[in-house]
């Protein structure tokens, strides 16, 4: 079975640290989580962040768990900012031990893509970093799968592998015979969550906060996963802003583990 890992996102409450604590009891074998978030209207992070202050704590934290960061979050190609400026939080993720980081690209220029892209990944090769290219429908720059496989390819970088989130996946078009067609090798990661059809669209941000437990949609995910070779990074994420917070976001991040182990047994 594959390793899976479990994202901020679906379990914000208690903040990075409580996403550890809550994944080594459900004897996972990692979690997603972020050095870098963007902000909110009120300018503030939109999402739980590790502090920089308590890295040499959380790292004890990690040990002392026996969790690991598969992605450090949130490192976009932006139309307005240099990836060098993402140096402090790269530097943080790396000091956590994060496998990756992740980036979306929302530059439309296609030679800025490149240059800042191949930027990010040689800042993250500098210290020994995947970085995990996450297509989305509302990132113009890289907007469906397809896209992200040529971007790759023009690239050729060694640390740069493509992510394959169910939820973008499918709400942009792909279908699970685009990913069979795939060189497996350029897969690096996927992304658990179901999700009630397959409309085509790039504008759906409040699907993606508000998304559906594996096996409670029409995702073929089962099929997906199949295809998914030893070396890819499985990350549960599920967020629901219908939860209720503690015991109920506890509940249904359960829920959702189990559903998505479940994904990997023999169908009876």
């Amino acid at each position: 079975m594959h390793k899976l890992a479990l994202h901020q996102i679906t379990m914000m409450e208690g903040g990075p640290e409580g996403l550890v604590r809550f994944a080594a009891e459900m004897s996972l074998d990692g979690v997603c989580l972020f050095t870098a978030t963007p902000f909110d209207a009120n300018g503030q992070d939109m999402f739980p962040v590790v502090d920089p202050a308590t890295a040499s704590s959380f790292k004890r934290l990690l040990r002392d768990h026996d969790v690991r960061v598969i992605n450090a979050e949130y490192f976009p190609v932006m139309p307005d900012r240099d990836v060098a400026e993402y140096l402090p939080a790269i530097t943080l993720a790396a000091e956590l031990g994060a496998k990756r980081l992740v980036t979306h690209i929302h530059e439309t220029d296609g030679q800025r893509v490149e240059d800042q892209l191949s930027k990010l990944c040689e800042l993250a090769l500098a210290i020994q970093m995947e970085v995990g290219l996450e297509f989305t429908g509302f990132a113009g720059g890289c907007n469906s799968l397809a896209k992200a496989v040529a971007l790759h390819g023009r690239l050729d970088r060694p640390n740069l592998a493509i992510a394959i989130d169910a939820l973008h996946l499918f709400r942009t078009g792909g279908t699970v015979q685009q990913v069979q067609a795939l060189d497996p090798s350029i897969i690096g990661y996927a992304q658990l969550c179901d999700g009630p059809d397959f409309r085509i669209a790039d504008d759906y941000i409040g699907e993606a906060m508000n998304r559906m437990i594996p096996g409670e949609g029409v995702f073929p995910l089962r099929d997906l996963v199949a295809l998914l070779g030893p070396h890819v990074d499985i990350d549960i994420e599920v967020p629901s802003h219908a939860t209720p917070a503690g015991s109920g976001a506890a509940a249904r991040a359960r829920r959702a583990i189990t559903a998505s182990r479940s994904l990997f047994t023999e169908k009876t």
